[in-house]
C-alpha cells in the first residue's frame, strides 16, 4: 500500500526530483514498513525517497532535529584526554592565550630596560624597539593576514605555504639592511641597538609569520611553544644577567634577539622553510585585491607609531618621551595583545555572516574594558615608593600618565578590532580611510595638548585621537553590516 501511495504521489507530481526526474521503481526497493502504522509507513516511505523527492514536506511528516555528533577518528581509536581539552577549550581561547604569551615577550623585553636606562636611553630603545614592531605590520599585511582571509593556510600542500613565509623573509632581508646602514651613521647605544635589529629582523619575520600559520591550519598550540618558549628562554636569561649585574640596554636587546633567532628555528621546522624568494612576485600578483588595502592599512599605522613618537619628542623632548614611554610599558604590552587578537579573528571572521563579523569585535572590546578596568584599579592602589624605585621616575606624575593611557589602550583596541573585522568582510580599505583621520587628529592634539602640559597633554591627546578613530571604525563596520543584512534579506 506505502508503494501505491508513493507511485501516486510520484505521479501527482509531489514525487518528482527537483530537475523534473520521476521516482523510479529502484527508489522503492526495501520499504519493510507494512506492521507500522499508516502515518509511520508513510514517514519512512517519504524518508527512503527524500534524496529524490527534494525538499517535499507532507502535514504528517515529523522533521527531526538535527543532532551533532563528535566525529569519528579515522582509525577508529578515540581521541586523547589532551585532544578533548583541547577541544573543550577551544582554537579562539588558545589564540588569545598566545596573543598573551606575545605581549608578555613585549613588556618583559621593555620591563627589563627600565631599570638599567636613563630617560634619554630608553626612549633611544623604545624607538628601535619599534622598528621591529612595524615590521611585523607590514609583514602580516603582505604574507600572514592575506594568507589567512585566503585560507592558503588551510591548504594540504606545504608548497602553498612557501610564497607568503618568503614573503616575510623578504621584508626581514630588508628592513635588516635598512637597519644596518642607519647604523653606519650613529654611535653609542642607538648604533648597537640597530646592528642588532638587522642581524634579527630576518629570523623575527620568520617567527612571526609561522604563528599565524599555526592559526590558520587550526594549531594554535603551534604557536602556543613558540611564544611560550621564546618568553621563557628570555626571561631566564634576562633574569641571570640581571642577578650577575651585568644588564644593560644593548644586552637586553641582544638577548632578546637570540632567543627570538633560536625560536626561528624551531618555527621553521614546525611549519616549513621560508626559502623560496622566487615566489614572492607571484604571491603579491596572487593576492593583489587584498594585499593594497591591507598593507597601506600596516603602513598608517607604522608610521601613525614613528610620526606620533616623533611629534612627542617635539612637544616634550627626548626625557619627557622617555617619561611617556615608561608609562606606556604596560600599556604596549596590552595593545601588542589586543592588535594580535585582532588579527587572529581574520581566521576565525572570513567566510562568516555579518552579525558574526560586528559579534566578534564588540566581543573583544569589552574584555578590553575589563582588562583596562582592572589595570586602573590595580594603579591606584600601587605604592608609590615602589614604583618611583622601579621606574626611576616621581611616581606621582607617571600615575595620572598611565590611567589616561589605559583609556588610550581601550579606544585602540576597540578601533583595532573593528577595523579587522572590516578586514574579514572584504572591506580592506576601512582601516586606511580611519586611519587617515585618527593619525591627523593624532598629530594635532599631541602637538597641542603636549606643548602646553607636558607628558599628561601628550597621552589625552592619544587617547582622544583613537576615540575619534574608533568612533568612525565603528560607524563603517555597522554600516557594512547592515548593508550585507539588507541583501540578504531581498536574496531570500
Amino acid at each position: 500500500m506505502a508503494e501505491q501511495l508513493l507511485r501516486q504521489q510520484a505521479e501527482a507530481g509531489l514525487g518528482v526530483h527537483d530537475r523534473g526526474v520521476p521516482l523510479r521503481d529502484a527508489d522503492l526497493v526495501g520499504v519493510e514498513e507494512r506492521h507500522r502504522p499508516v502515518g509511520g509507513r508513510l514517514q519512512a516511505v517519504v524518508n527512503r525517497g527524500r534524496r529524490r523527492v527534494g525538499n517535499l514536506k507532507l502535514p504528517f511528516e515529523k522533521v527531526p532535529k538535527a543532532v551533532t555528533k563528535p566525529p569519528t577518528p579515522v582509525d577508529g581509536r578515540a581521541p586523547s584526554w589532551f585532544r578533548r581539552l583541547v577541544d573543550r577549550a577551544g582554537y579562539q581561547s588558545l589564540v588569545t592565550v598566545d596573543q598573551l604569551l606575545f605581549s608578555a615577550i613585549a613588556f618583559v623585553v621593555q620591563a627589563a630596560a627600565i631599570p638599567v636606562s636613563t630617560d634619554a636611553e630608553y626612549g633611544i630603545f623604545t624607538l628601535v624597539v619599534m622598528v621591529q614592531t612595524g615590521q611585523w605590520y607590514i609583514g602580516r599585511a603582505i604574507a600572514s593576514e592575506p594568507m589567512l582571509v585566503s585560507r592558503t593556510a588551510a591548504a594540504t600542500d606545504p608548497k602553498a605555504l612557501r610564497p607568503p613565509a618568503a614573503t616575510a623573509l623578504t621584508l626581514g632581508l630588508v628592513i635588516g639592511v635598512c637597519s644596518l646602514l642607519v647604523a653606519l651613521f650613529l654611535d653609542g647605544t642607538a648604533r648597537d641597538l640597530l646592528l642588532i635589529q638587522a642581524v634579527a629582523s630576518p629570523f623575527l619575520g620568520v617567527l612571526d609569520h609561522a604563528r599565524y600559520v599555526g592559526y590558520g591550519k587550526q594549531r594554535p598550540l603551534v604557536s602556543l611553544v613558540l611564544d611560550g618558549g621564546w618568553l621563557l628562554a628570555f626571561a631566564a636569561t634576562a633574569a641571570t644577567f640581571a642577578l650577575a649585574d651585568h644588564l644593560s640596554p644593548t644586552r637586553t636587546y641582544a638577548m632578546w634577539a637570540i632567543t627570538g633567532i633560536l625560536a626561528t628555528l624551531v618555527a621553521v621546522a614546525l611549519t616549513g622553510g621560508p626559502f623560496s624568494l622566487g615566489s614572492v612576485v607571484g604571491w603579491i600578483k596572487e593576492q593583489r585585491k587584498l594585499i593594497p588595502g591591507f598593507l597601506i592599512d600596516a603602513l598608517y599605522l607604522a608610521a601613525g607609531i614613528y610620526a606620533t613618537f616623533g611629534m612627542a619628542i617635539w612637544a616634550t623632548g627626548l626625557d619627557g618621551y622617555g617619561l611617556l614611554r615608561k608609562a606606556m610599558t604596560p600599556i604596549t604590552a596590552m595593545t601588542v595583545l589586543f592588535v594580535g587578537i585582532g588579527n587572529a579573528l581574520l581566521a576565525h571572521l572570513a567566510g562568516r555572516s555579518a552579525k558574526d563579523v560586528v559579534r566578534a569585535p564588540a566581543i573583544v572590546s569589552l574584555l578590553a574594558a575589563g582588562v583596562c578596568v582592572a589595570g586602573m584599579l590595580v594603579v591606584v592602589v600601587l605604592p608609590a615608593d615602589l614604583m618611583s624605585g622601579l621606574l626611576k621616575a616621581d611616581w606621582s606624575t607617571l600615575e595620572p600618565v598611565v590611567l589616561v593611557l589605559l583609556v588610550y589602550a581601550l579606544l585602540l583596541a576597540s578601533g583595532q578590532t573593528a577595523m579587522v573585522a572590516a578586514k574579514a568582510s572584504g572591506q580592506a580599505w576601512v582601516g586606511p580611510r580611519v586611519r587617515t583621520i585618527q593619525l591627523v587628529c593624532e598629530l594635532a592634539l599631541i602637538a597641542l595638548l603636549g606643548t602646553q602640559f607636558g607628558v599628561i597633554g601628550a597621552a589625552t591627546g592619544m587617547a582622544l585621537a583613537w576615540a575619534i578613530g574608533a568612533a568612525i571604525a565603528w560607524i563603517g563596520l555597522t554600516r557594512h553590516a547592515r548593508a550585507d543584512n539588507a541583501a540578504s534579506a531581498t536574496t531570500d
